[in-house]
């Protein structure tokens, strides 16, 4: 069940609605809302936040502030000691913000942007470790007409990603024609691979997977379709 925020119902989840863009940069941006985060539906000091989090207490004062001034979160209580007293912070369970208020798009390239950087110089890293010899981009064309640079060697050999010895990483776009339903077909398949992953906390290293699938509407140069390549081929 939800609701609004202020419902004595505890089976009711509180829900804020957001009408102000600056709240809902921060409750839509990722990497604000992690601290923001421990606050969501239950009480917290700064200092307790700031041990889950292993950020400083001094950063994360200075966040919490901030999200005092927006409105954000709202101090429950004080509990006195000696000196300074200790208090207690809460946030909604949970914010809507309407599109209106901020546009998918607006909330998708701040969220993307960030991880596709991130993306990118873990890749670069991973793939200077982990290749060994002259390898370079190789910039060709495929008989379909798309152009296209691949991880290759001078002489025109191509890395394989599927290698047992290659790194673990996958980064490629690829533009495929298919009719509605076999695109449905697809988008079900790409989830159910990749749903058991998700929410899995415990012992072994962590990945950054993205995956991304639309119609494509865009630049009318692009041929409309090639041949499946190679995981790790990137189109340009």
């Amino acid at each position: 069940m939800t609701g609004h925020q202020g419902s004595s119902d505890p089976d009711v989840m509180q829900i804020e609605v957001l009408t102000d863009e600056r709240r809902a940069r921060v409750v839509t941006d990722r990497v604000q809302l992690r601290r923001l985060a421990p606050f969501m539906g239950q009480e917290r000091t700064v200092s307790q936040v700031a041990a889950q989090l292993g950020l400083d207490v001094t950063a994360t004062y200075k966040a919490t502030q901030r999200f005092l001034t927006l409105g954000l979160l709202r101090e429950t209580r004080r509990e006195a000691r000696s000196g300074r007293a200790i208090r207690y912070y809460r946030a909604p369970q949970a914010y809507f913000t309407p599109f209106s208020v901020m546009p998918l798009e607006q909330i998708g390239q701040l969220n993307r942007a960030v991880h596709l950087e991130r993306f990118e110089g873990q890749l670069a890293r991973t793939m200077r470790h982990g290749l060994h010899g002259p390898w370079g981009a190789l910039t060709r064309v495929l008989p379909s007409g798309e152009p296209f640079y691949d991880v290759a060697t001078v002489d025109g050999r191509s890395w394989n990603p599927l290698d047992d010895d290659s790194p673990v990483v996958l980064s490629g776009w690829n533009l495929v024609t298919l009719p509605s339903a076999e695109a449905r077909a697809l988008q079900r398949e790409i989830m159910a691979v990749i749903r058991p992953y998700l929410g899995r906390r415990g012992e072994g290293r962590t990945y950054l997977l993205g995956v991304f699938l639309t119609p494509d509407e865009g630049d009318s140069a692009l041929s409309p379709a090639a041949p499946a390549r190679a995981a790790g081929a990137r189109t340009t």
